[in-house]
């Protein structure tokens, strides 16, 4: 079941941003849906469905922002690697 939030902006500071609702919502999407991959409170796939878009584009999205994709320890990388 899908949930909707529902933000109240005046048109006087959405015209102030130079967008329009639909472009701030989306851009609020996926700027949240980067702090909770960083923050490593949702997955990969779950970050890019939060961000409504598809799990390249969040991966480029991801990138261009300078967040790792992979973020292991030193350690974690070593025992990973001990795998293969």
């Amino acid at each position: 079941m899908m949930k909707q939030l529902t933000i109240p902006l005046s048109e006087k500071l959405l015209l102030s941003m130079n967008m329009n609702s639909e472009e701030l919502a989306s851009s609020m999407l996926k700027e949240y849906g980067q702090k909770l991959y960083q923050m490593g409170k949702l997955t990969l796939s779950q970050s890019a469905e939060f961000s409504d878009i598809n799990l390249y584009e969040f991966i480029s999205l991801l990138t261009l922002s300078g967040i790792p994709i992979i973020d292991y320890s030193p350690v974690e990388l070593e025992n990973e690697l001990k795998q293969f």
